[in-house]
């Protein structure tokens, strides 16, 4: 249920610890919706991808080198299986230095980045690239401070997702939160394209 996981979400971040509707262990991420567009007209808005990257067979955990970890300021990595998209666990990675804040790298290889504009949900989304590749910045409606996450379309009905949250109250400007989740989505793409 749509709602139950937008409640879910902010529990997580509140509590630093996450719960999907169904009681399972996991990091819920809000259902779609889109910013000023309606329907599948969304969609065709995302640019061309410039190769197929799939995720198939991908470990989050070594999407981020120890050099790129220090760049984002952490220090360690723990895998986890999470429903970031509705229908199924995404293999994934929490990447944090220890309390202030985490990242989450997923690879979601059952949909496609195009679910975010299909509409719904309390969140708003934003078409935007990722080093050339088209992306989908998706932001709690209304609510700053929060978390900021960005799925990059790496392959057909696949994504890279990465996700930034804040585990204290003192980081509310939205916009530092989205650059934060853009730079690792993008220090990910890179160490993505060395394992093809």
């Amino acid at each position: 249920m749509r709602t139950s996981k937008l409640a879910a979400m902010v529990a997580f971040v509140a509590a630093l610890s996450a719960c999907t509707s169904s009681g399972e262990k996991g990091n819920p991420t809000p259902a779609p919706s889109t910013s000023g567009s309606s329907g599948n007209d969304s969609a065709s808005k995302l640019p061309e991808r410039p190769e197929s990257l799939p995720v198939s067979a991908v470990d989050p955990c070594k999407l981020l080198t120890a050099d790129q970890m220090k760049q984002i300021d952490t220090l360690a990595s723990r895998p986890e299986s999470l429903e970031l998209v509705d229908g199924a666990n995404s293999p994934s990675c929490h990447y944090s230095p220890g309390g202030r804040f985490t990242y989450t790298v997923g690879v979601v290889t059952h949909k496609g980045v195009d679910y975010w504009l299909l509409g719904g949900g309390n969140i708003t989304t934003t078409v935007t690239k990722v080093a050339d590749f088209g992306a989908v910045k998706i932001e709690l409606s209304g609510g700053s401070g929060f978390d900021c996450s960005i799925a990059v379309d790496v392959a057909d009905g696949q994504q890279l997702m990465i996700s930034y949250i804040p585990t204290t109250t003192g980081e509310k400007d939205q916009s530092v939160l989205c650059g934060k989740a853009e730079k690792a989505a993008g220090l990910a793409l890179a160490t993505l394209k060395t394992l093809k």
